[in-house]
């Protein structure tokens, strides 16, 4: 509060002051009239030309401005992907196809693996009202119908009850229940690791893809700089930065598709470690009724 009324008294001292300082200028006008020659040619006010220079001195720094402006604002128009897109050849253009794909992919992938994790993580959770059942048909109700474990248990008993003839006779059942159960397991674990192949070879190759574009785009923008003759900075900046952005793009692609990768394949050990543990178990209690 104190600053701030020391301030606003200052501003108030001024205004006396400067009423002083136009008095005086104004006193000062009609004295240099007095005081000018009388065969001095009067002031026309043609004389008030010379200010036109300075004007324009004036005027030339603000047009320079505004050149500079422009052309800011143009790099930064040049270095955006619809210029980048329009600037490239069929080389360059497929490129940046190739690295749009993936990344469409890499999202898509990402939400549906997203989501399946989240229904198998909830059909996983009721595995241990299975083991709470008293018969196995009460079991394969609380576990559901959709319940994909479902399937390793019903796999189970339908070897167990299945009756084989010729040469799988010679089969062991509790061994046919066993080779069941692995083949359901690895169906549970085919599900999990679909998609995550795209996803590792996007995040290993797609920096890769970005650096041959702009590779590309050097090399065509050195060529034609040499074919001009002209190999200004301001020449060179401009294709040489539009080829730049390839990497950039590529970057941007692979890194979410490596953080993707990183985030489901956690999740898919989790849901794995616990189908393996359900087969493992309903095996053994499979293989205990066969001997009863």
């Amino acid at each position: 509060m104190k600053m701030a009324y020391l301030g606003d008294g200052l501003k108030r001292q001024s205004n006396p002051i400067k009423l002083l300082l136009a008095a005086l200028a104004m006193l000062a006008m009609p004295m240099a009239a007095l005081a000018q020659p009388a065969d001095a040619p009067p002031m026309l006010p043609t004389e008030e030309a010379p200010a036109a220079p300075a004007a324009e001195a004036a005027a030339a720094p603000a047009g320079e401005e505004g050149k500079a402006d422009g052309e800011a604002q143009s790099m930064e128009d040049a270095f955006t992907l619809a210029a980048v897109w329009t600037e490239s050849d069929e080389v360059g253009k497929g490129t940046l196809i190739i690295m749009i794909i993936m990344f469409s992919g890499t999202i898509y992938i990402a939400v549906t693996k997203a989501v399946d994790q989240t229904m198998l993580s909830n059909q996983m959770k009721q595995i241990p009202a299975f083991w709470d059942a008293n018969t196995l048909d009460e079991g394969l109700d609380l576990l559901g119908r959709n319940n994909a474990f479902r399937a390793v248990a019903e796999g189970a008993i339908a070897q167990a009850n299945s009756a084989q003839a010729g040469l799988g006779a010679r089969i062991s059942r509790s061994d046919r229940m066993s080779h069941q159960v692995g083949i359901e397991l690895e169906r549970i674990n085919g599900r999990l690791q679909g998609g995550m192949a795209f996803l590792a070879t996007v995040g290993a190759i797609c920096p890769f893809v970005g650096l041959f574009g702009t590779v590309w785009g050097i090399v065509k923008a050195l060529i034609t700089i040499t074919a001009s003759g002209d190999a200004s900075i301001e020449r060179v900046a401009g294709p040489v930065g539009e080829a730049l952005i390839m990497t950039a793009i590529g970057l941007a692609v692979a890194v979410p598709a490596v953080i993707f990768y990183n985030l489901l394949g956690r999740r898919n050990k989790n849901i794995s470690d616990a189908a393996r543990h359900f087969a493992y178990d309903v095996d053994k209690l499979m293989a205990s009724s066969a001997k009863a």
